[in-house]
């Protein structure tokens, strides 16, 4: 045979909504993916959907990847923020840092993070999560432990380079990790999960400083080398175990899934990512990214949520302290603005996925956080100023999950969105930089520099969600008015499936796109960009 055959699946619903979704009947058309021929006919001999809306199959995946991956970003994030913990049990006393040099060394970690977040993204593709995550966790849990060893500016400085170097795979690859795991209705709850991590190191760990600070004169160490001791070891140790626990991509075939399960996921990932996709390297795909505008406005969204979060991480003990209240009650006071940001962003999540809509949270959370710089500036009451922290820190955390989640389901290919990903968190890490120098000694109390930066951030944020959500939701009603509505594959529909689930499609089909004369792999190349494509708002 000259032709090699490819299924396309059809859908049909029975009972009432799309209770009973099944696949009832493959035709054959065709195609040259030999990978995707062979899962196809491993569908064929074992039907996998048993299970049409997939919640045991969820579960099952939730229950494996999720747990790990927020116990991992919770270790990762008191890596970085435990600096300013540290601060306030004499880090800068005995180093003898001027305001400068200790915002210096907030900055350093983000300079090296930034350079190294896309090729290690692409690194990660290549050596797999399993091998890749544990080595860097393990590198940065060194750099950790070897802060504790410090004794001047230089030893400071040059553990944050490296600890940015090797922390700067880690963020970025676990959202595109995910995004490799489940479909774009479901990306926002779990990167919202992660985020909950986030809101744990803040809630615990002003209070973990405050007991580890009790061994001070232990061994005759300072308490606050005995915050990076204790953290850094344990990262080293969860880092060196993740290696067991860790699963690879669902094309690898992890143990944790049965062949049929593995089967079902790549059919998940694949009807969900709609007609054009592709899973295959391309530096077309990558440089596709970099000549989307929109990657641009999302990196600008990003960056201008991260300024105010990333200060906040660092600064709010200090911002606290110069409230009025001692050292040790400014770290247990950082606990409750962490826990009502849990609360916040996972609420959030909740509704962004439940709605499909993302860039409306975005726009809201942004008017909450410039109210709360509004009265940071504007009064010296010390309770308003603690309530203006609490609701800053509320409503800029669950922005940041959903910013990624926004810029995730709406950006495809596989390798487009893993560099584009890459690219955003990089300029959110500019916002490291900028967030490490904006509150200085000589500021206090009032930080009026540092809440003012905040506030513009807060401005343009909103002004970049408006921007995405308008132009967005112009381009599918461009797509709908020229080539009709896509009733099959549509962002709003919670229970949507695609037909063609390798989206190269009949000659009919191509010919409706206007793609006849197209080679498959510049359809498997197009992505977002395809006719078919809608983007979720």
């Amino acid at each position: 045979m000259d032709k090699q055959l490819k299924p396309s699946i059809e859908l049909h619903e029975s009972g009432n909504n799309d209770e009973n979704l099944e696949l009832v009947e493959f035709k054959s058309t065709e195609f040259q993916d030999e990978s995707s021929k062979s899962v196809v006919n491993k569908i064929l001999d074992n039907r996998t959907n048993d299970d049409p809306k997939d919640k045991k199959l969820l579960r099952k995946l939730d229950l494996h990847i999720i747990p790990a991956m927020t116990l991992l970003y919770l270790i990762c994030f008191l890596d970085r923020v435990n600096i300013g913990q540290a601060k306030l049990n004499g880090l800068t006393k005995t180093l003898n840092l001027s305001s400068i040099q200790y915002n210096n060394c907030l900055s350093a970690f983000f300079v090296t993070y930034i350079l190294f977040e896309i090729p290690s993204n692409l690194i990660l593709k290549k050596l797999r999560p399993s091998r890749w995550i544990p080595l860097i966790m393990t590198a940065w849990g060194v750099a950790t432990t070897f802060i504790g060893r410090v004794d001047s500016y230089a030893g400071l400085f040059i553990c944050r380079i490296i600890l940015g170097a090797a922390e700067s795979g880690f963020f970025p690859g676990i959202n595109f990790y995910l995004s490799s795991w489940y479909k774009r209705r479901e990306i926002s709850w779990r990167v919202s999960i992660l985020f909950s991590a986030v809101s744990l190191a803040g809630t615990f760990g002003g209070i973990l400083a405050y007991t580890i600070n009790l061994m001070h004169g232990i061994w005759g160490q300072e308490g606050w080398r005995w915050i990076f001791y204790i953290e850094g070891s344990i990262t080293v140790i969860v880092g060196a175990l993740s290696f067991l626990f860790i699963s690879d991509f669902p094309s690898d075939r992890p143990k944790f899934l049965t062949e049929n399960e593995c089967d079902r996921v790549i059919v998940r990932l694949r009807t969900d990512a709609g007609p054009g996709a592709s899973e295959h390297f391309s530096w077309s795909q990558v440089g596709s990214a970099f000549l989307d505008w929109k990657l641009y406005v999302w990196s600008l969204c990003g960056l201008t949520i991260t300024v105010p979060v990333l200060s906040l991480n660092f600064f709010s003990p200090t911002i606290i302290a110069n409230l009025g209240f001692a050292n040790y009650q400014a770290q247990l006071l950082t606990a409750p603005p962490y826990a009502f940001a849990f609360i916040t962003t996972m609420t959030t999540a909740y509704f962004s996925d439940k709605y499909a809509r993302r860039g409306i949270f975005i726009m809201f959370w942004s008017i909450i956080s410039i109210i709360s710089y509004i009265i940071l500036l504007l009064t010296e009451n010390f309770v308003l100023k603690y309530f203006a922290i609490f609701i800053a820190v509320g409503s800029l955390t669950p922005s940041t999950a959903i910013c990624i989640s926004f810029l995730s389901c709406n950006i495809s290919p596989h390798i487009k969105r893993a560099t584009a990903l890459a690219f955003m968190l990089s300029m959110c890490n500019v916002g490291g930089v900028i967030g490490g120098q904006i509150y200085r000694y000589q500021d206090a109390p009032r930080f009026i520099m540092g809440h003012s930066v905040n506030l513009v951030c807060c401005v343009l944020s909103f002004a970049t969600a408006t921007i995405l959500v308008a132009a967005l939701y112009l381009e599918n009603q461009r797509r709908d008015h020229l080539y009709g509505k896509v009733n099959n594959y549509t962002a709003s529909n919670a229970e949507a499936d695609t037909i063609d689930i390798f989206n190269l499609g009949s000659a009919e089909g191509r010919q409706r796109w206007g793609y006849e004369n197209m080679s498959e792999k510049k359809i498997r190349n197009l992505g977002d960009k395809h006719a078919a494509w809608r983007y979720i708002l």
